[in-house]
């Protein structure tokens, strides 16, 4: 499995995703015209990581702001990952949303509640 570093533009978001180390982190902007186009690569090696995960497993996300076509994208990748703690794979979820954008918090609360992950909302 290789992991992808993939910088940031003006529409997606950065995304470092570590399989050896059980590290995925989306940082920044996700308003892609194509999201399903941009999280197909994250989704097919997430897939894959299944097979070897390590524990734990952190999923950082820090979304500046995002659409749906992304948030679509992002709860199949977190779903993927609810099949890891039934394997004894530890998995840990933080979701960083800053105090002034209320949309960002209302949307991990949502992912908190639909999850069956360890989600915590960080506030930064």
């Amino acid at each position: 499995m290789n992991k992808i570093e993939i910088e940031a533009t003006a529409d997606t978001p950065a995304v470092k995703f570590y399989p050896n180390q059980g590290e995925l982190e989306i940082k920044g902007k996700s308003i892609s015209e194509n999201s399903v186009k941009f999280y197909r690569p994250l989704i097919e090696s997430v897939e894959q990581y299944l097979f070897k995960p390590v524990s734990p497993t952190l999923v950082h996300i820090h979304f500046d702001y995002f659409n749906t076509a992304s948030a679509k994208c992002v709860i199949e990748i977190l779903k993927k990952l609810e099949s890891l703690p039934k394997k004894g794979i530890k998995v840990e979820v933080n979701w960083y949303y800053k105090a002034d954008v209320p949309s960002s918090y209302h949307a991990g609360m949502d992912y908190k509640s639909i999850l069956n992950l360890d989600f915590k909302m960080v506030k930064v």
